[in-house]
C-alpha cells in the first residue's frame, strides 16, 4: 500500500480523519498466532474465534479484527485522543453482518468511529473513520469475467476502457468501488450494484477516482466517489461519506 494513500484520502474532505491498515496474512501470522490472539482479542472475541474451524476463515476473521482495531487506534491518534489498549476495543457485528465498534467512554471523542473490513487471498485490510466509510480489496482473477453481468453495465465498461488499465483490472476497479460504496451505506439501506451508475473516471496523484450516482432510494444524495488503487495483482477501493450525507 502506498505511503501517501492515507494522506490523499484525508485531504479529499476537510475535517476527515481515517485510520487505514493493510496486513499480509503470511507475514502477520508467522508463528505468532497465540501471542497475537492474547494481545488483540477480548475474552468474548476469543470465544467467537473458536467457532471457526476452517483455518482460512478463522485467520481472515482474526486478522480483520486486528486491522479494525489498529486502524481505530490510528484514527484516535489523528484526533488527538489518548491511545487505548486493543483489549479495550470490541468489534461487534450488526444484524446485517456489518462490523461496528464498542468502546469505553473516551474524553474528546464526539462519535463512535465507523469501521470497515475486507480480505482477499492473503490480504486483509481495515478502515476506521470519523465519517461513514467502506473498504474493499480484491485479487484480480478471471472470476471477475464470470460475474461481470452482476455489477458492470456496457456504458460503465465504455467509460472504463478510456483508461490505461487492462480489462481484468478495469473490472476489479469497478467491483471494489461499488463494494466500498455498498459498505459505506450499510448503516442505512444497502444499495445494489446495478443501481450504482458510474458517471466519470479520473486520475489524480496516481489514484483512480470513480464517481457514481445511485438510482434507488439513495437517488438525489449527490455523487459518491471511490478512490481506487491498483497494486500488483490487487485492487483496493475506499469510499468515505460525511455523516450528514451518509445518514440520508
Amino acid at each position: 500500500m502506498p505511503d501517501d494513500l492515507h494522506d490523499f484520502l484525508c485531504q479529499r474532505v476537510p475535517g476527515q480523519a481515517l485510520g487505514l491498515v493493510l496486513i499480509d496474512q503470511n507475514r502477520a501470522l508467522n508463528g505468532n498466532h497465540s501471542q497475537l490472539i492474547d494481545a488483540w482479542l477480548t475474552a468474548d472475541e476469543k470465544l467467537q474465534l473458536e467457532r471457526y474451524t476452517f483455518e482460512k476463515r478463522r485467520n481472515e476473521w482474526f486478522l480483520g479484527r486486528i486491522c479494525a482495531k489498529q486502524s481505530t487506534i490510528e484514527l484516535l491518534a489523528q484526533l488527538g485522543i489518548k491511545s487505548i489498549n486493543p483489549l479495550e476495543i470490541t468489534i461487534a457485528v450488526g444484524t446485517s453482518g456489518r462490523p461496528y465498534l464498542k468502546l469505553p467512554e473516551i474524553n474528546g471523542l464526539e462519535r463512535i468511529p465507523d469501521i470497515s473490513i475486507s480480505h482477499s487471498h492473503g490480504k486483509v485490510t481495515g478502515l476506521a473513520g470519523n465519517c461513514h466509510c467502506g473498504i474493499d480489496i480484491q485479487l484480480l482473477t478471471d472470476t471477475l469475467f464470470k460475474v461481470r453481468d452482476r455489477f458492470c453495465s456496457r456504458p460503465e465498461m465504455a467509460l472504463l476502457t478510456n483508461t490505461s488499465e487492462d480489462e481484468r483490472a478495469l473490472l476489479g476497479m469497478l467491483w471494489v468501488a461499488k463494494e466500498a460504496i455498498r459498505k459505506s451505506l450499510e448503516h442505512t439501506r444497502p444499495a445494489g450494484f446495478l443501481t450504482m451508475r458510474l458517471n466519470e473516471v479520473r486520475r489524480k496523484q496516481g489514484y483512480w477516482l470513480l464517481d457514481f450516482h445511485l438510482d434507488d432510494h439513495h437517488a438525489g444524495t449527490g455523487v459518491f466517489t471511490t478512490v481506487v488503487h491498483i497494486d500488483d495483482r490487487y485492487c483496493l477501493g475506499v469510499c468515505t461519506i460525511p455523516g450528514a450525507l451518509g445518514d440520508a
